[in-house]
């Protein structure tokens, strides 16, 4: 295992809590290539963000300033949800996206997006898709927008490049002392004992017997004191 991720934007939410059950770094979600992608481009260069939703973006406000150094709320930042893209309500609704009928739309919407700012004093200079659900149109956006796009493809590739080898530099074919045999892990191995406890799945039976005895005896109490407000009534 090289690195974590997760399969959404919002996962930022759980970068601080994966970081503190390893070693491994840690990306939850494409913000995390922000500092980055910001310390690239001057302050007076636009940089804009596209979101499933602009609202449900607000609220993380802090939490990206504290884990990336960053404020989504700065000026040079344009923030573009696609909540009105007509087909991508799918991601709001748990449903299927039909990523051939949304690329038309999306396209236009990052197409009219660069268009407003160009030609101005903060012009927009690179993409960052926040959503999981837009790396699908990336290429057809830079395609378009002739403008760098940065995803949750592009973050976890980064991550990765730093752990593989280079061929055409360096210490050549390092990672062929493996000697083929995977290590054994058992789901949970990663977490401290007190996380590791609470795992209730089929790799962990004995967690399966001591919750199902803990719910038990939650319900037996539940039902004790039924009975007894049931008794109350009756005598009041």
């Amino acid at each position: 295992m090289a690195g974590i991720t997760g399969d959404c934007g919002f996962f930022m939410y759980f970068q601080a809590l994966a970081r503190s059950v390893t070693s491994k770094p840690v990306f939850m979600s494409s913000l995390c290539q922000l500092p980055a992608v910001v310390c690239a481009y001057a302050a007076d260069e636009h940089i804009a963000l596209f979101t499933a939703n602009g609202e449900s973006l607000k609220p993380m406000r802090e939490l990206i300033k504290k884990e990336c150094g960053v404020d989504p709320e700065d000026t040079r930042f344009v923030i573009v949800g696609c909540e009105d893209v007509p087909g991508f309500e799918a991601v709001a609704n748990g449903d299927r996206v039909d990523v051939d009928s949304v690329m038309p739309h999306l396209v236009r919407l990052a197409e009219d997006t660069v268009a407003k700012h160009a030609g101005t004093a903060k012009p927009i200079r690179a993409i960052l898709f926040e959503c999981t659900e837009l790396p699908p149109y990336s290429d057809a956006v830079r395609a378009a927008t002739r403008l760098p796009v940065f995803d949750s493809i592009t973050c976890c590739n980064s991550m990765l490049a730093s752990l593989m080898d280079n061929p055409r530099f360096g210490v050549n074919n390092w990672h062929l002392s493996w000697d083929g045999a995977h290590t054994t892990h058992r789901f949970g191995d990663n977490v401290p004992p007190h996380l590791k406890s609470k795992l209730v799945n089929t790799e962990h039976p004995e967690n399966v017997a001591r919750w199902n005895e803990i719910l038990a005896e939650r319900s037996e109490s539940v039902k004790i004191l039924a009975e007894r407000s049931e008794r109350s009534v009756k005598a009041i």
